[in-house]
């Protein structure tokens, strides 16, 4: 890890040139060649490339103790993927879509089309992403207590408040798990969680307008 935390600006930047080949690649294969599910393998590598751009970020803030400009991208980065980055997909999937259809002299159902969701129903499917996302990292880490064992630092826990500040203060990464390396991706896939989980619910709190109200 300290040969990619002092190239970390070169491989931030390998990160990034994965990212945009693995969605076109997810893009291409679903709707040119109608591999769907060799397409996933590629949003697989996707997931997979953010989730590694976190840990740099996360990595390199353990190093430092402080937070640095490259902190700050990284956190800008995520905060996009969650934000405009999810319509920004949608946006550039129904454009391939169209563009290979057309490419191709084919129509597009109605069924497959997309429907431009505002209001309500965009903080409902929100919403069901997270709840989504929230069971995928409970059924995970049930997985990996079963697997890995929990720390022995469990016995020294007295309140959610010293629970949080060994999982998180802890430069060691000794704790819920007893084992260090995925102890560091569980801190960094909890800081995604809550990030996602702020941004998914701030739809139902501030509803996205549709674009006839907002051009009215």
């Amino acid at each position: 890890m300290d040969f990619i935390l002092d190239h970390k600006w070169e491989f931030f930047i390998a990160a990034e040139v994965i990212f945009w080949i693995s969605i076109l690649s997810f893009l291409i294969l679903r709707y040119w060649f109608k591999l769907n599910k060799l397409s996933f393998l590629f949003f697989g590598i996707f997931i997979v490339n953010d989730l590694w751009i976190a840990t740099m970020g996360f990595m390199d803030y353990m190093r430092t103790g402080e937070f640095t400009s490259y902190q700050v991208v990284i956190l800008i980065v995520i905060v996009y993927a969650f934000t405009y980055g999810k319509s920004d997909f949608r946006k550039l999937d129904r454009f391939i879509q169209k563009k290979v259809a057309n490419w191709r002299g084919e129509t597009i159902n109605i069924e497959d089309q997309v429907k431009e969701l505002d209001g309500k129903e965009f903080a409902a499917v929100e919403r069901k992403h997270f709840f989504m996302h929230l069971l995928i990292f409970l059924g995970v880490h049930i997985l990996l207590a079963l697997f890995l064992g929990l720390s022995n630092q469990f016995s020294t826990i007295s309140s959610i408040g010293d629970f949080f500040q060994q999982w998180f203060a802890s430069s060691n990464a000794a704790f819920p798990f007893d084992h260090s390396a995925t102890n560091n991706l569980s801190r960094i896939w909890t800081i995604i969680l809550v990030i996602d989980g702020l941004i998914s619910f701030s739809y139902t709190i501030f509803p996205k307008e549709s674009k006839k109200h907002a051009s009215s």
